[in-house]
């Protein structure tokens, strides 16, 4: 497969100062600019702990993720980006947004008790470009509130776990007469849980399951293969747990790659900007 989407967050950024900048009297006028001007397509695909340490783009020659790779080696690699937050909602806050969590509200995780919400003046990308004229969707994780600053039109369901169905579920947005906007956010690579009911002395399951799941072949590692990151002990424990994190990583990129084809299958490729990001790195204390 090959494909020829663009990777690039300066286009993205270009996009909100633009949209940012819209009054009410010009949004009308600003819909049909984009349906006439070619506005390029947007799929913003955000990962659950997913850090450069399990992907074969950045050096690790044992995880398989050649759709990922392949995304790398046509487009633009960031090698000095980094999450302002290491904590998932508060992270995701600040990609829809482009501000600092002190500036928004948005300091923590937005379910149980903590509550954290945004601000409800702040404008986000999925509200920003559908003034523009974007038809926006999401699928996945979302973890952000309120919703009417996060506001997106359609809300597709899937499995999170599942990449392959969630990608299968973005045909029709895939196809849109409007220029798009979708928000693909994945549960894997995130720790399984409940945490509570993991047996002590067993590795992490990060979501896999024995039985598998619908349409994704299941790619399994040794332990005495991984790759240990120097901040945590070459143990026993810590290889048994990277294989199950590297094993949900290969379930992300097989979706990844089935959501590239139909957006070939489209023939809008080669307008539009894929960018492939996590809110934050792998989760091992």
């Amino acid at each position: 497969m090959k494909t020829t989407v663009k990777y690039s967050f300066s286009i993205l950024t270009a996009l909100i100062t633009l949209t940012g900048c819209s009054t009410e009297e010009k949004k009308s006028e600003e819909k049909e600019s984009a349906k006439t001007t070619n506005a390029p397509n947007i799929i913003l695909f955000v990962s659950d702990d997913h850090g450069t340490d399990a992907i074969g783009a950045y050096g690790n020659k044992v995880i398989k993720t050649p759709n990922l790779d392949q995304l790398a080696a046509e487009g633009v690699r960031f090698d000095n980006a980094y999450c302002t937050s290491a904590s998932c909602a508060a992270s995701r806050s600040v990609i829809l947004t482009g501000l600092y969590g002190h500036a928004t509200g948005s300091y923590g995780h937005v379910h149980d008790y903590h509550h954290f919400s945004s601000y409800d003046n702040i404008k986000s990308l999925p509200v920003l470009l559908e003034n523009s004229g974007y038809e926006t969707a999401r699928i996945g994780k979302y973890h952000v509130a309120p919703e009417s600053v996060y506001h997106f039109q359609k809300v597709l369901e899937a499995d999170p776990r599942n990449t392959v169905e969630m990608a299968e579920q973005c045909k029709d947005v895939l196809n849109s007469d409007k220029p798009f906007f979708l928000y693909f956010c994945t549960d894997d690579p995130h720790r399984g849980a409940p945490f509570e009911s993991d047996p002590w002395n067993l590795p992490n399951s990060f979501g896999n399951k024995k039985e598998g799941y619908n349409d994704v072949e299941t790619v399994t590692y040794d332990p005495k293969d991984v790759v240990v990151p120097s901040f945590l002990p070459d143990s026993q424990e810590s290889r048994e747990e990277i294989a199950q994190y590297y094993q949900s990583i290969s379930r992300i990129d097989q979706g990844f790659g089935k959501l590239m084809k139909m957006l070939k299958d489209t023939g809008k490729d080669k307008n539009t900007i894929v960018i492939y990001i996590s809110d934050n790195g792998m989760a091992f204390p």
